[in-house]
């Protein structure tokens, strides 16, 4: 095996990388992790942990971060759309940590994992864009680069942690903008109605969103509403920032947001991104590894993003450091192929059904329908939170 710089180059320096590159510095391994943007950084995210993840944070060593500075725990789930606001009991994790959920910040996640990583021993490349990945076959040499400065960095393998929006490292084949393509939004309100204990869905024509207390005794909103039905709702509100122009179609098609937000104040910009790709991707390819959202998406109507980010990194880490490492591609190939296999295992059936769910909940009849059965039925809520993954812990044995 070539002598290369680093035995892992991880490209992306998120929850999914970060828990990828801190797990496999400890086992021994030399990780370099490029990422592009300065942290604390503004993310279009739900924010939302499921208690099926406590276990891997005290694995990470950020369990008792997230307990100090993360928001209340999360007992019930609700569902608010049209003139109905449905609440049920969350279904909870069977592990001894954690038996409820809890919303923390972004930023303050995304800088404890990746100053983690660094203190386990990674090599960090901060702010510093991957440019170019070169396959040697032997090993990949990638091209790094500020506005400043660019150097190259050579590896034996390489994981790619980017977001699925973000510009890929390595070109696929470009999809053009659609009608149907979910653009997403976010931001922060006080004096937000919403119970403490209360983590609802939001649904309504061309869109969802959800809404959860987080660290500082603020709300998080979050949605994502479809290209055209944005493209409308904009022309109809001429000089109005985007997000508050999603914010009042919103209130106009539900009861229960106008009566949350009626003393709401905004405390944050509108962050925005898109168009979101959910759907199951690929989890190795000729050397190279994916992880997090790259690798596979689910709607974010399922709230399960930052679980199944770390999650991915821990079943990653964990194929990998089962041998040493290598860039023999016959090895490799084996290491992917049992990593795709617990990746689907784990993830799988919750992203066909947070598709489902989308499907399902931005159509107004099928919605009506649905409505008056969980209106009858609140147990159903619990089920759907069961399906989206709220109770399936990672196998650590």
């Amino acid at each position: 095996m070539m002598n290369c710089d680093v035995d892992v180059l991880i490209i992306g320096g998120g929850p999914a990388g970060a828990s990828t590159a801190l797990l496999l510095a400890r086992a021994g391994w030399s990780v370099a992790v490029v990422e592009k943007k300065k942290f604390p950084r503004p993310k279009v995210c739900g924010e939302f942990i499921s208690a099926t993840s406590a276990p891997l944070m005290q694995e990470l060593g950020i369990l008792d971060f997230y307990e100090k500075h993360a928001g209340p725990a999360v007992h019930r789930v609700g569902w608010l759309a049209a003139d109905k606001m449905i609440t049920a009991i969350m279904p909870h994790a069977d592990n001894h940590l954690s038996k409820w959920g809890r919303a923390l910040a972004r930023d303050n996640l995304d800088a404890i994992l990746l100053d983690a990583a660094r203190s386990a021993g990674a090599q960090v490349w901060q702010p510093w864009t991957a440019s170019e990945l070169i396959d040697k076959q032997s090993h990949f040499v990638c091209k790094i680069a500020t506005k400043e400065d660019c150097t190259e960095v050579s590896a034996s393998l390489v994981i790619i942690a980017q977001g699925s929006w973000e510009k890929p490292l390595i070109k696929g084949i470009e999809r053009g903008h659609e009608n149907s393509d979910l653009l997403a939004f976010k931001t922060h309100f006080r004096h937000c109605a919403l119970d403490q204990d209360l983590m609802s869905l939001i649904s309504f024509p061309g869109g969802y969103g959800g809404l959860v207390h987080r660290d500082n005794q603020s709300v998080t909103l979050s949605c994502c509403i479809r290209r055209d039905i944005l493209q409308t709702i904009r022309f109809e509100n001429p000089g109005l920032q985007a997000g508050d122009a999603v914010l009042n179609y919103m209130m106009s098609t539900c009861v229960g947001i106008r009566s949350l937000f009626s003393s709401a104040q905004r405390c944050d910009p509108w962050l925005s991104v898109g168009p979101l790709r959910p759907g199951i991707r690929r989890c190795y390819l000729n050397g190279v590894f994916y992880v997090g959202n790259i690798a596979g998406e689910a709607h974010p109507i399922i709230a399960e993003g930052i679980s199944m980010a770390m999650q991915s990194g821990w079943l990653l880490a964990n194929a990998l450091i089962k041998r040493a490492p290598t860039s023999c591609r016959k090895e490799l190939a084996l290491i992917g192929d049992n990593y795709t296999k617990r990746w689907h295992k784990q993830f799988a059936n919750r992203i066909r059904a947070a598709a489902c769910f989308a499907q399902v909940t931005t159509r107004s009849w099928p919605t009506n329908l649905l409505l008056s059965l969980v209106d009858q039925f609140p147990s159903l809520l619990s089920f759907a939170a069961t399906l989206s993954g709220k109770t399936k812990v990672l196998p650590f044995s």
